[in-house]
């Protein structure tokens, strides 16, 4: 798997995977993975997603980022969002489990913990319950058994409160004026320039009429009956305070999901990227690496943490596909411009420009040969930009044009 885009936030890099897809039924749906770790971990998101705009938020992208030190970490939209093909209809339950399974074949993926959020969690509740072969755990960051109040579970909304909601959504989509985006968010509440990603990110992720479907569905959720016959180890972890989704629902689902265990934590956040992530993390990866980090190491590990000792060799052999310049290949190695440059010239007796070109032509006539991809393909998994541009430097260093080497070099 090759990364198309690497990109700072402030002193943090952050690489954005490259976006696939795969058919569920007549559906494309998109997906990514992230990192190469023994175990695979499905993030199956809640309510709206796109799994692009993710990687532009620097604390999502850093949560995710440390998913994958431990994990291969498979991203996807679900049908009727983001970069998924959208719906006119309520997709069931049958055909979101069936949008996991065609994620698991694309990635080869045999068996999975299922990481989920908010209205994801039902799902994955479920197919644990279908497909417990698949499934090595799931947990489940502030979700719910069911989303339409009754007696015996009280925390869900209303009807009207449902309608009041939906009404909100219809007038306030387009601009991203809703007060219960800030509810989902307290501690960046404030933060206009979050608040803005964020009203972005729910418009990137559906359409008006597509998230009115989609909170619309959410009524008809109900998974209450199953909790008691689901038998794969469960991690539930909620915030003490969160309004969105009560603390009492995890109680209710962990009192009858029999091998489930629910952590508590401080903070109001609906959100499992945003306020004090290490013991969310930490609680993850004890889970599924039976391994807990303390804060000193999780700091060290961190993704977003500065590096120190790095060393330069290492730093291009593994980047220098990825599509940054060089002052940002010296940020990666933590040296200014010019020592970055003048120790890259005692490395290798060439300039940082020149190395990086010819290491990504030596990496596309691989690809030519052994692939059958097209020449656009290459090009942009070379990490270059402009295909005129990459043909004729191929031509250049190869004396012929990229298409004209593979057919003369597979018939010699």
């Amino acid at each position: 798997m090759y990364w198309i885009h690497a990109f700072f936030v402030g002193s943090q890099l952050f690489m954005k995977p490259r976006t696939n897809y795969t058919k569920s039924g007549e559906f494309n749906i998109a997906y990514q993975v992230v990192g190469n770790g023994p175990v695979d971990i499905i993030y199956i998101p809640g309510w709206v997603s796109n799994i692009d705009m993710m990687w532009s938020e620097p604390r999502l992208a850093a949560f995710l980022s440390r998913l994958s030190l431990f994990s291969r970490l498979i991203l996807f939209d679900k049908r009727g969002t983001g970069l998924s093909d959208r719906t006119d209809e309520y997709s069931t339950m049958e055909e979101r489990m069936e949008d996991i399974h065609a994620v698991m074949n694309a990635t080869h993926s045999e068996k999975a913990f299922l990481f989920s959020h908010s209205e994801g969690g039902s799902v994955s509740l479920l197919f644990s319950l279908n497909y417990p072969e698949k499934t090595l755990g799931v947990m489940g960051f502030g979700i719910f058994a069911k989303r339409r109040y009754s007696e015996d579970y009280p925390w869900a909304p209303t009807d009207e409160e449902r309608e009041v909601s939906n009404k909100l959504i219809e007038e306030n989509w387009a601009h991203g004026n809703l007060d219960e985006l800030r509810d989902l968010v307290p501690s960046l509440a404030h933060d206009s320039g979050f608040m803005d990603w964020f009203a972005s990110y729910l418009r990137s992720g559906a359409s008006p009429k597509a998230a009115l479907l989609l909170h619309k569905q959410c009524t008809h959720i109900d998974v209450t009956d199953i909790l008691g016959s689901i038998q794969v180890p469960t991690l539930l972890l909620f915030r003490k305070e969160d309004e969105e989704i009560k603390v009492d629902e995890g109680r209710y689902i962990v009192e009858r999901v029999p091998n489930s265990k629910l952590v508590e934590f401080s903070g109001r956040d609906h959100l499992f990227w945003t306020g004090d992530t290490y013991p969310v993390l930490a609680e993850m990866e004890e889970f599924v690496t039976g391994i807990r980090p303390n804060r000193t190491q999780f700091q060290k590990n961190n993704p977003s943490g500065k590096k120190d000792g790095i060393d330069l060799e290492k730093v291009m052999s593994e980047n220098f596909l990825y599509n940054l310049k060089v002052e940002e290949f010296a940020k990666l190695c933590g040296k200014s411009l010019s020592a970055f440059k003048r120790d890259f010239k005692d490395i290798y007796n060439t300039s940082p420009s020149r190395w990086i070109k010819t290491k990504r032509l030596e990496h596309a006539k691989k690809l030519l040969i052994e692939t059958n991809l097209n020449i656009n393909q290459i090009c942009y998994d070379c990490g270059f930009i402009n295909t005129s541009h990459f043909i004729k430097s191929f031509k250049k260093q190869y004396h012929r044009p990229p298409l004209q080497f593979r057919s003369n070099t597979l018939n010699t």
